[in-house]
């Protein structure tokens, strides 16, 4: 006779079975208790993989963007580095063509320099802003990712302990029919 026969054949009274016939009974049951527990552990496996696959797709999200903030970072700094070197050469060609022209023109060459000392020291200026909104940016998205690992570490543990949860009530289920059989 199967489990499912078992369980719907009525029962008669405990006294008419024969101790087979119980222990049958006993065991059909036990078979259809731990189909569905693996039933309900496979659900369980499966969610666990899709939470694992979920997971590995926002590490992989988070690392496009710090690939990207960082890609970003060094083309503002290449950039910079060239604004310089450019208004360096600038200022260098300057300071030779005022040589050339010292005679008589020595309050313009004075005035020219001053321009350029005060453009340098707004384009440093510039740069230093921009190393900290950058540096900033690195900050923000360090933390980003700490709060997305945090997260997702919390949310790893929270599964396992619910795994565990549910192990412990399988068992305990199953100590409570050992006790009853």
């Amino acid at each position: 006779m199967s489990a499912a026969e078992a369980a719907a054949t009525p029962s008669p009274p405990a006294e008419s079975l024969s101790a087979a016939e119980r222990l049958e009974k006993v065991e059909a049951l036990w078979a259809e208790e731990r189909v569905q527990h693996q039933r309900q552990l496979a659900e369980l496996n499966a969610e666990i993989a899709q939470l694992r696959e979920t997971i590995n797709a926002l590490r992989d999200s988070m690392e496009l963007g710090r690939i990207g903030e960082q890609e970003r970072t060094q083309k503002a700094v290449a950039t910079s580095e060239d604004e310089v070197r450019q208004l360096k050469a600038t200022a260098n060609a300057l300071r030779d063509q005022l040589e050339m022209q010292r005679i008589g023109e020595q309050e313009r060459v004075q005035k020219a320099v001053a321009d350029s000392n005060a453009e340098i020291i707004q384009l440093k200026a510039s740069v230093g802003a921009l190393r900290d909104e950058l540096e900033l940016q690195r900050v923000s998205e360090t933390e980003r990712t700490q709060k997305a690992l945090q997260q997702s570490t919390a949310e790893i543990v929270q599964l396992k302990g619910s795994v565990n949860a549910l192990r412990e009530q399988l068992d305990t289920q199953a100590a409570r029919m050992k006790a009853h059989a």
